[in-house]
């Protein structure tokens, strides 16, 4: 990756912390003209979704993932707007793929959203043996917490 590219995807990254989504875009779309990366698709699909565009979210998610296959982010992010529209197959899919995938920031989200899954299909051990992964890479994860406790309880 040319170091224009890298140059344009760390100034697209500094403006999205600060929530300048329009500055984010513009820099992570030009990147994106010299060449594709997997970086940048992944935040146009975040900054898609903060905006409530989940059509366009995905599309920018599975751009990421041919990119890079081993990129578990955008999976996960893919899982979560399927569960949004319902799709809870096709997110189970999406959000094993990011927990299996070679890169990925927080598998322990992952963990969790399939957790909520096992859960809502009334497989609690299946979704305690998640939650119990989920909290070995961050045991201070709350979400995940306050989930194992609730399938304790019932």
């Amino acid at each position: 990756m040319s170091t224009f590219i890298t140059t344009q995807i760390d100034i697209g990254k500094y403006y999205f912390k600060l929530q300048d989504m329009e500055r984010s875009e513009f820099h992570f779309t030009k990147s994106l003209e010299i060449q594709e990366n997997s970086e940048s698709y992944f935040y146009l699909g975040l900054i898609a979704s903060q905006k409530n565009k989940l059509s366009k979210a995905l599309q920018y998610f599975y751009k990421s993932t041919e990119c890079n296959h081993d990129y578990g982010n955008p999976c996960n992010e893919i899982g979560i707007i399927l569960i949004k529209f319902g799709w809870i197959r096709d997110a189970l899919y999406w959000l094993k793929k990011a927990v299996n995938s070679k890169y990925n920031d927080a598998p322990y989200i992952s963990m969790y959203n399939l957790a909520t899954i096992y859960k809502a299909w009334n497989r609690p051990e299946r979704a305690l043996q998640y939650i119990h992964k989920a909290l070995q890479i961050n045991p201070e994860f709350e979400l995940a917490i306050q989930l194992r406790k609730e399938l304790i309880s019932q």
